[in-house]
């Protein structure tokens, strides 16, 4: 018989307290009578090989306590199964598990409800050259700041550490002139940043891509223009509430599928907080990729 749950934690998720967080869910969902297992990352890469023997093994459910980045691995490994895939918000930022519904604040209680009775909802993933990405993929300024946070041991944490991050990052501030094409045509210019939203929020719900949903079978790009430093200094604060988009700098465009060239040699591109690649890249949505149970009323983003 397989087993109804396994639960993946990272040990350096959310200060190190994500365990403790995927212990307790473990401890209540034995007492409502089902067979879980907990096994916690070592290395990267643990999570996606871990989530693919489940999905190998009919396990019903992968449960993963973490970061976006530990979410990425895990769905990377359960793709093609039909193992149903939970999210424990136990991460520095938890964009994926904002873009469901779920909030870290919530009990381990209230999350335990949610993977047994919650509503199921077929979830998009997007796929850059093939490599999984679950919240948004970024080019430019965002993905320098970025790889600042990714690339450094920082005492901040979240939206916190990003803002610090971009504040560096101005320093040295360059805007490369690129090529987009997708559904919507061709784009060509210099950019501050593009970055492709499955979901509308990156670096601890930074609403970059307001109208990016999960389970839309579409992207939405978000596209700013060549700015001053000042004006990079007047747009991001506004990005936290997704009222950036009224700037006219800001561009939005949606497209299924989307063709990222550099113009000025090869620029790095982040996803899920991690570095994934170079330009050129090409992005498409996988539609109802994943299984996802998040709570019964949908989450007003």
């Amino acid at each position: 018989m397989s087993l109804d749950y396994l639960i993946i934690a990272n040990p350096m998720s959310g200060a190190h307290s994500a365990p403790l967080l995927a212990t307790r869910v473990q401890e209540l969902l034995a007492q409502a009578g089902k067979s879980v297992e907990l096994k916690v990352t070592t290395k990267r890469g643990d999570a996606e090989a871990f989530a693919r023997q489940a999905g190998a093994d009919a396990v019903h459910t992968v449960v993963v306590c973490g970061g976006d980045g530990t979410l990425q691995e895990a769905a990377t490994g359960l793709l093609g199964t039909a193992t149903e895939f939970g999210v424990l918000p136990g991460g520095r930022c938890n964009d994926f598990a904002h873009a469901l519904g779920l909030s870290k604040t919530d009990s381990p209680e209230k999350l335990t409800d949610i993977l047994i009775n919650g509503r199921m909802q077929r979830t998009d993933v997007g796929l850059a050259d093939g490599k999984v990405f679950l919240t948004v993929a970024t080019l430019g300024f965002d993905s320098e700041v970025s790889r600042f946070v990714e690339t450094r041991k920082l005492w901040l944490k979240g939206t916190p550490a990003y803002f610090y991050a971009v504040l560096r990052t101005l320093i040295s501030l360059r805007c490369p002139r690129v090529r987009l094409a997708g559904d919507f045509g061709v784009y060509e210019g210099r950019v501050l940043l593009a970055a492709t939203g499955n979901a509308s929020c990156y670096g601890g719900a930074m609403h970059i891509a307001p109208g990016a949903r999960v389970d839309d079978g579409f992207f939405q790009v978000c596209v700013v223009d060549e700015v001053s430093r000042i004006t990079v200094a007047r747009i991001l604060p506004r990005v936290l509430k997704g009222t950036h988009i009224s700037h006219p700098a800001v561009r939005l465009m949606t497209t299924a599928s989307l063709r990222v060239e550099s113009l000025d040699g090869p620029q790095w591109i982040c996803a899920d907080g991690e570095t994934i690649g170079q330009t050129p890249m090409t992005f498409i949505v996988k539609p109802g990729a994943l299984k996802i149970r998040v709570p019964q009323t949908k989450p007003q983003i």
